[in-house]
C-alpha cells in the first residue's frame, strides 16, 4: 500500500464508526417528533362583507399541538397568486409572511388555532396556512368563494 493509503484507511474506519454510533444514539433515543397533522377547515363558501372563521387544528401524535412556533394564514385572489420565493431566499420567515399581509392566528382551544376575515370583493380565493413548529413546516391550502 502507498503511504498515503495507509493513513486514509484508519480514518475512513474511524469516520464509519462515528456515523453508526451518533445513527445508533439517535435512534434508540427517539429523538425525531411525531409528524404534525394539519387540518384546514375553511368554508366553501363565504358572503361578501360578513366576517367567517377559518380554522385550522393541529396534532402531534394523537395530542392536540398548542403553542406552535408560528401559525399564519395567507388569502389571495387565485387570479393574483402571491410572489414566489426563490429557491436561493429558502422558506418565508413569519416575519416575512406577515409583510405579505399573513395573518396570525390565534390559539382559541389546545391544538385550534383561528382567524377572522371578510371578503370584500367576489371571486375565488386561496387560503394557505402556515405552520411552524421546531423544524417541521407544513402549508395546506384550501378554496373559498365569495359571493
Amino acid at each position: 500500500m502507498s503511504g498515503q493509503a495507509r493513513w486514509f484507511m484508519p480514518f475512513l474506519v474511524l469516520i464509519i464508526l462515528i456515523a453508526g454510533c451518533s445513527y445508533e444514539e439517535q435512534s434508540a433515543s427517539g429523538e425525531m417528533p411525531e409528524i404534525i397533522k394539519v387540518k384546514l377547515d375553511v368554508p366553501e363558501k363565504a358572503t361578501l362583507h360578513q366576517p367567517i372563521q377559518l380554522q385550522v387544528k393541529l396534532t402531534q401524535g394523537d395530542a392536540p399541538l398548542s403553542h406552535a412556533d408560528h401559525v399564519q394564514f395567507q388569502i389571495w385572489n387565485e387570479l393574483e397568486d402571491p410572489p414566489s420565493v426563490s429557491l436561493e431566499q429558502g422558506m418565508m420567515t413569519a416575519d416575512e409572511l406577515e409583510n405579505q399581509g399573513a395573518i396570525t392566528a390565534n390559539e382559541t382551544e389546545e391544538g385550534l388555532y383561528e382567524i377572522q376575515h371578510t371578503f370584500e370583493e367576489p371571486g375565488t380565493y386561496v387560503v394557505q396556512v402556515h405552520v411552524t413548529h421546531g423544524a417541521m413546516h407544513s402549508m395546506p391550502r384550501a378554496r373559498i368563494v365569495a359571493e
